[in-house]
Parts: structure tokens; sequence; C-alpha cells
């Protein structure tokens, strides 16, 4: 009997050894093959803040529509941008901080956050830990300080089980990672990875994502109705990022990106008060930084999708940048 008790062991360990340890070395060792557009904007990232040692004179920080809203191109300095799809000021602290470690003070920082990414860390998980562009110890550390406030705030960061979640990532475990090999058919992204993080060093950091010439779809601050802001969030915002920059004499501004029409003609009084109040209390505690507190509306045509202006949308958000900010930009 225990001989085959045995033999149905040994069976059941062969089926298991290409699932539990082969699949999770092939997910680990070639992520460009089977991960989304994505990945190849988080990996460059990473790439540069940590292997470069160029010098820019403006840094971009911000989530999407800043990536796809900021041209660095445009600048007259050097400039990048290191905005990350879904990002808040928590991813933003991080890249900032690890930038300094291998790269020359900026002048100035531009971060862009929009007012939804103020109040749900909703992309952590789903990114910066999917893609394993986040260290440990600096996860450890937001893990920390997340226990410090209630649940509120800190659901979507001390996620349930979250220690084993964390472990399953780093291992590279098929749970996690099955429906990227599906999608992918395990290879047939390879190209497609490849030539998006060319792009995104061709652009120095930006990238538009919708592409259309019009959009009147509503964007995530046009669902709700009203701007209640995340205290962890707002702890990296005061006390790390602006913080981080303070320390190192950075010259800070913090802008915001247009909406299409549509979004902000359905936003609540609530919401924009609430919103410009918050914007006004954290201007309070760093009177250096200048702060953009009101939200401002393009037309729908400047817009490839319901969040990201389109290439017509960035000429003109360039262009008024450039005359509030005429110091940062090429002489026309």
């Amino acid at each position: 009997m225990w001989k085959e008790i045995g033999k149905t062991a040994g069976k059941l360990l062969i089926l298991l050894v290409p699932f539990f340890v082969l699949l999770p070395l092939y997910c680990a060792f070639f992520p460009e093959y089977y991960m989304d557009d994505e990945y190849a904007m988080y990996k460059q990232q990473k790439d540069y803040v940590k292997g470069s040692r160029e010098e820019n004179s403006v840094i971009i920080l911000g989530d999407s529509r800043a990536k796809a809203g900021f041209v660095p191109d445009w600048f007259a300095k050097d400039c990048y941008n290191l905005s990350l799809g879904g990002a808040t000021p928590i991813e933003g602290y991080y890249s900032l901080k690890e930038y300094l470690e291998n790269h020359p003070v900026p002048e100035t920082v531009i971060l862009s956050y929009a007012p939804m990414h103020y109040t749900d860390v909703d992309t952590l998980w789903t990114r910066s830990v999917y893609f394993h562009t986040m260290d440990t110890e600096d996860f450890m550390e937001i893990i920390n300080i997340a226990k410090e406030y209630e649940y509120e705030d800190n659901q979507s960061i001390l996620i349930d089980n979250y220690p084993v979640e964390y472990v399953m990532y780093k291992a590279y475990m098929p749970n996690k990672y099955a429906t990227a090999l599906k999608k992918a058919g395990f290879v047939f992204r390879y190209q497609k990875t490849k030539d998006k993080y060319a792009q995104m060093e061709a652009g120095r950091g930006q990238s538009y994502y919708g592409t259309a010439d019009y959009s009147d779809s509503f964007n995530g601050e046009a669902k709700v109705t009203n701007f209640l802001p995340n205290r962890i969030i707002t702890h990296y915002m005061l006390w790390e990022l602006l913080s981080l920059c303070s320390d190192n004499n950075i010259h800070v501004i913090v802008k915001n990106m247009p909406m299409n029409e549509a979004s902000y003609a359905i936003l609540t009084e609530d919401f924009k008060t609430h919103y410009a109040q918050y914007m006004e209390a954290l201007q309070s505690w760093h009177e250096n930084v200048i702060f953009d507190t009101d939200l401002t509306a393009y037309p729908n045509d400047c817009f490839g999708d319901a969040d990201h202006l389109n290439k017509k949308g960035t000429e003109r958000f360039y262009q008024e940048l450039m005359e509030e900010y005429p110091e940062l930009f090429k002489a026309q």
C-alpha cells in the first residue's frame, strides 16, 4: 500500500513541478513576453531612475493624465516625465527618492495627480507590486505607515492576507499571472512590449493613452458626489514628497490637468469646493509651493478618452503652461 501511495505522490509531484516551479521561473525571467503595455512604462521608468545618471532641470511626477499631457521635448531645459499610470503621491515619493539617489537634483518638480488619486490607493498592488517595480524595503515602509491609520484609509493597502499576497507576487505564483499569460499566449506580447519601452525612451517618459479625436465619456471624478481625501495619501504628499523636495531645495509646482467638458459639467459643487479647500490646506503647510487649486475643462475634442489629453489637447496645455511659466519653456 505504501508503495502505491509513494508512486501516486511521485506522479503528483511531477505534475506540480511545471506549475509551481517552471511556470514561476518563466514569469520571473520573461515578463516582457506576457505583460501588458503598462508594464513597459513602469519598467522603463524604473530602469531610468536606477540606471541613468542623466541631469534634468525639470522632473514631472504624476499619474497617467500627467504622463500623456506633459511632453518633455517642449521644455526649455532637460526634462523627464516620471509619471506612472494609476500613481498617487505614494508612488511619486518613492520614484523621486530613488531618482535623487542616482541623479543630480533637479531645479523644478511638477506634481500632477488627478483628484481621484488623492482619494484612494488603487493600483499599488495591481501595478507596482504586480510589476515588481517597488522595492521590498519601500513597500514595507508603506505597510507600516498604513497601520497607523483606520480601515477607511488603509483598506486598499492592507488587503486581506496581505503578507501572503505579497509573497505570492514576489514568487511569481501562477494564480497571480495566469490571466496575463493566457491573454498573451505566453509569448505574443513581446514585440508590443519592446516597442512601448522604446517609445518611452524616445519620448523621455511621455506617452499618449487615448488617441481618439473626441471623447465625451465621463472620468472617475464625474462618477462620485464628493471629494474625500485619503489620509495616507495626504501624509505622503505633505510629509514625504513635498518635504523631500523642500529638503533638496527643489522648486515645486502642483498643477491640475484639465478635464473634458462632459465630465466637468456634472461635477458636483461639493466636489469642486472640497477639492479647492484641500489644495489650500496643503499649501498652508508648504507656502513656497505653487498650488493649482481650481479644476478646469477643455473641449471634448481635446481628449483621446475620458481622462487623457490627445495631441490637440497637449498642444493647448503646452501653450497655457508656457504663458504661466515661461522660464521653463523654449523661447518662441
